[in-house]
């Protein structure tokens, strides 16, 4: 039978790293991270790269984000990140590049919880414009009906970076609060960290995600349009 990536001893890392953010402390509990953090991390990521690919019917690019805090623009300056994240999106010239910003899903492994979500957080200029387009041709009422759905199961949907449509854009359309984002997301948070100390945690983790996949999808298609 297959073992479990993660274990207890994960989470009380990272909530002892989160009362000794510090050099000194984490220098000399590396070997604990290396067991308790890294090892199984990078154990769970291709496991969850298959499940995701087994959902999506697309093969799955992934990565996992730094434990060090990037602390050039942050008033905050405790040095160590006390979570483990990670981001899975579709292998393929489309989303490859530099600049590229794929319909992705996401994952942040907390102290006492799981938060995951779907979406692009940042259109690139050309799907940004396609995706105005698409809402100016009346397509914004699918997006919101997924909205809808996903926020009745429990997730939430990403705030408008705008405060304002951008120019051009109708200011009296009906989706002029949609055209507000220059990026879509949702997120939900799974209070219950026992489901990832399974031995199928990748696959449970994975239907975590199954009501996104249509909006996952409507993304990925505006991408493949540009």
């Amino acid at each position: 039978m297959r073992e479990p990536c993660f274990q207890p001893e994960t989470f009380s890392f990272l909530k002892s790293l989160a009362a000794n953010n510090n050099k000194d402390w984490f220098n000399d509990n590396k070997s604990a991270y290396q067991q308790s953090v890294k090892k199984p991390a990078d154990a769970f990521r291709p496991a969850l790269a298959d499940a995701l690919a087994k959902l999506t019917g697309h093969e799955v690019a992934s990565k996992q984000f730094r434990i060090n805090r990037d602390l050039r623009f942050s008033k905050d300056k405790t040095p160590y990140n006390t979570h483990i994240r990670m981001a899975f999106w579709p292998k393929g010239a489309l989303f490859e590049g530099k600049d590229a910003q794929p319909p992705s899903f996401f994952l942040s492994i907390e102290q006492n919880h799981v938060r995951f979500g779907a979406g692009c957080m940042a259109f690139s200029k050309p799907v940004l414009g396609a995706y105005l387009r698409m809402l100016e041709q009346g397509m914004g009422d699918e997006i919101n009906a997924l909205y809808a759905r996903l926020e009745a199961d429990g997730f939430e949907r990403s705030e408008p970076d705008l405060v304002n449509p951008p120019r051009g854009f109708p200011k009296d359309h009906v989706d002029a609060g949609l055209a507000r984002h220059k990026g879509l997301a949702t997120w939900k948070t799974h209070g219950n960290t026992n489901l990832l100390l399974e031995a199928n945690a990748a696959e449970r983790m994975a239907e975590e995600w199954q009501p996104t996949l249509n909006f996952w999808k409507i993304l990925v298609s505006l991408h493949e349009k540009t």
